[in-house]
């Protein structure tokens, strides 16, 4: 019998703090998007991101704890911080924000289902864009030997 054990995401409340400042400066939210902040994307949401590739947590907590030394932040900090881990961080941040439920309303992604081919519409079904790249890549059959 295989048992796999979670491990508990363990980041100080002073690099939360850290990361809410990161996350003011990544998604500052718009007239129809909230912030990051406002959907807590730095406290659970981050959490079920690192559980999902523990691989990340390192590097998100180390940005975090050096972005908590600020009173604020600017990209070339967050640049700074993070040097040629960006854009792992980044994702991770991103990450927790789209799991959000009022992030994913305001976008009106009804997330993944179940969704039969049969209630497609024929422009999902076949479109010129889509078979554009078969259309032009020509003929393509093997003759059968003699």
């Amino acid at each position: 019998m295989t048992m796999r054990i979670h491990s508990k995401i363990t980041i100080a409340d002073r690099t939360r703090d850290g990361l809410s400042l990161i996350i003011d400066v990544l998604l500052p939210g718009t007239s129809t998007l909230p912030s990051g902040r406002a959907v807590g994307a730095h406290l659970e949401l981050l959490d079920q991101v690192l559980e999902a590739d523990p691989r990340l947590e390192p590097l998100v907590n180390r940005v975090g704890e050096l972005a908590a030394d600020s009173e604020a932040c600017t990209f070339a900090d967050i640049e700074g911080w993070a040097g040629e881990d960006l854009e792992q961080v980044v994702f991770a941040l991103q990450s927790a924000y789209y799991m959000s439920r009022d992030v994913r309303s305001a976008l009106d992604y009804p997330g993944q289902g179940r969704r039969p081919i049969a209630l497609a519409t024929p422009e999902e079904v076949c479109s010129d864009e889509l078979v554009a790249p078969v259309v032009a890549r020509g003929a393509v059959y093997v003759p059968t030997p003699q």
